[in-house]
This record gives structure tokens, sequence and C-alpha cells, in this order.
């Protein structure tokens, strides 16, 4: 009877998860903020600029606002474009703050990563300047960006 009464119990009780979304940049596994709005889309148009980075691939209209893209494989000189497509775009922020990364997958989840006190050595300078916090998900460790710190250093570059 004991036993029924757990199992019943555990079977009824609700289990949180903590869900945050992780993206790769090349081998940086980079975690989005918490609370922080993000959506992906399948690589739509992008309007390219002259005269500006090859890095910065452009603009693209997302539900009648213009959204800024960019191509941090690119930057970091990772991805050779011929071979390796970049068919999704993540969208992160609200607008007008809203930022586009182009990616080769789309994200995945990062379930209940655990915050470690660690600090973040190894990556390409411009990522690690704006790493927040280092987390592990018993499987990879990830890096949290403040994304609005990484892109205004990358519009600094125009």
């Amino acid at each position: 009877m004991d036993t029924q009464q757990a199992s019943t119990d555990q079977g009824s009780s609700s289990e949180f998860h903590q869900i945050r979304h992780g993206f790769e940049v090349g081998s940086c596994p980079l975690l989005i903020s918490e609370n922080t709005r993000a959506e992906v889309v399948k690589a739509p148009a992008i309007c390219a600029i002259p005269s500006t980075p090859d890095w910065f691939s452009g603009f693209i209209n997302h539900r009648g606002e213009t959204v800024p893209v960019y191509n941090l494989n690119k930057y970091l000189q990772i991805l050779d474009e011929t071979d390796d497509a970049q068919d999704w775009v993540l969208l992160i922020d609200d607008h007008p703050n809203t930022v586009g990364i182009l990616l080769k997958s789309p994200p995945q989840s990062v379930v209940d990563p655990e915050r470690l006190d660690e600090v973040a050595i190894g990556l390409p300078e411009i990522i690690e300047s704006t790493v927040r916090h280092v987390y592990s998900d018993k499987k990879n460790k990830w890096f949290e960006v403040d994304h609005r710190l990484l892109f205004l250093a990358l519009k600094k570059q125009f």
C-alpha cells in the first residue's frame, strides 16, 4: 500500500524543468540569456548592404520590421561558406533590439542547466568578453552570452 501510494504521488506530482536554448557558432556552444525572446526561421531572403563587412549579411523583413543579420561563423572565420550552408536565422530579443544570427542547424533545448563557478576561457576574444556565465547540462558546457554587448561590439567594427 505504501509503495502504491508513493508511486501514485510520484505520478501526480508535477516536475518543472528549466529549458534554455543553445546554439553553436563553430565549436562554441552559446546559450541565450534567460527570459530573452528568441525565434528561429528558415533563412529568408537577406538584403545585403554594400560597403559593409562580409560577416554582416544584411537585413531581413520579419513581420514588417527590419532585422540585421550577422554571420558569426564568417566573422570568426570558422566556416567555408561554399561547403557549409547556413539555412537558419536565429532571431534574438524584442524589436527594436532584434538581431539575427545565421546558423547551420536550429538551436537545441538545454534542460536544467547548472551554473558553474567558472570563467570563460579559450573562446574567441569577442565572445569571451561577452560571456556572463558558464553552464553545464551534464553533457556539454554552455556559455551564456550577453547578446546586446556582443552585437554592440560588432557594430563598432563597421
